[in-house]
Parts: structure tokens; sequence; C-alpha cells
């Protein structure tokens, strides 16, 4: 066996970085995942035009999936199959409620422009800053919900601790 299948502590446990390590790492991501959500819903509001929900979405969406890898694998080191009900369930609640208060804000946003004279290119600029001010306002309250959800025990029972 090897000296980390010996290890009567879990693998989420073994390698745990200190909690100053994990910001950093989740500040990384964050900006990884930022900048994904930021240029998609750069891309589709601006030149091709998409609604503010649609770009908010998929946006959302572009940001989501790095988001989620980067933050369980690397900043809070799981391993394994997680688990649906206790994990899954729980990160996409957290981040569905981010979707909804960039759609809330980006479609006020817009809708107050809308009847102003401010082009187009301003427009998207504002709109756009909106969506990233949405992200850096829930950014300490995600890290607090990420760090109790990803550190709350095995994500499945490969990491449960050895006996």
């Amino acid at each position: 066996m090897s000296p980390r299948e010996q290890s009567p502590v879990s693998p989420a446990r073994a390698g745990e970085a200190p909690l100053f390590t994990r910001m950093l790492r989740y500040g990384a991501g964050s900006v990884v995942a930022t900048v994904s959500s930021n240029l998609t819903f750069l891309l589709v509001f601006g030149p091709l035009h998409g609604s503010a929900t649609w770009a908010s979405i998929l946006g959302w969406l572009a940001g989501a999936i790095p988001n989620y890898w980067l933050n369980r694998s690397w900043t809070w080191q799981r391993r394994g199959r997680p688990d649906p009900r206790r994990e899954l369930l729980p990160y996409v609640a957290i981040i569905l409620g981010t979707l909804l208060l960039a759609v809330l804000m980006t479609n006020g946003v817009d809708a107050l422009l809308s009847h102003t004279a401010v082009g187009h290119a301003t427009r998207t600029l504002l709109v756009t800053a909106t969506f990233f001010g949405v992200y850096v306002v829930v950014f300490a309250i995600r890290f607090v919900l990420f760090e109790r959800l990803f550190r709350g025990g095995p994500a499945s029972p490969d990491e449960a601790p050895s006996r």
C-alpha cells in the first residue's frame, strides 16, 4: 500500500492547505472564472447583441464550470466522486443564487440605460461592469459558503478515513 492509502486521515484532510493558502487559491480560481464569465458576457451582450439575461446565463455557465473544478480540486483538495446531495446540490444552489442576482442586476441596468441616449458600446461596458460587480460583491460570501461546503467531510465513501 502507498503511504497515502495507509494514512488514518482522509485524503481531503491529509493534504489540506492552510486557510491563507486556500484563500489565495480561491482568489486565483475566481480570477480564471471571472475572466471566462466576463468575456463571455461581453461577447454575447456586445457584438452578438444578446439580451442581458442570455449574456448573464452564458457568462455564468462559462465561469461556473472552471470555478467548480478549480475550487473543488485545487483550493479545497477534494478528490473522488462528489456526493450529489452533500456537495453538488448545495454548490448549485449557491451559484444559482449568484446567477439570479446577476440576471436581476444586469437586466435592471440595461432597462435603465435603454431609455437614455447612451450608445451600444457604453451600454455594453456599463452592463458588463454590473455583471462583474455582482461577482465582486458575492466573492467573500461564496468563499465562506464554499469553505463550509468543501471542508464539511469526505466527498464520497472513497474519501472516508481508513481504519
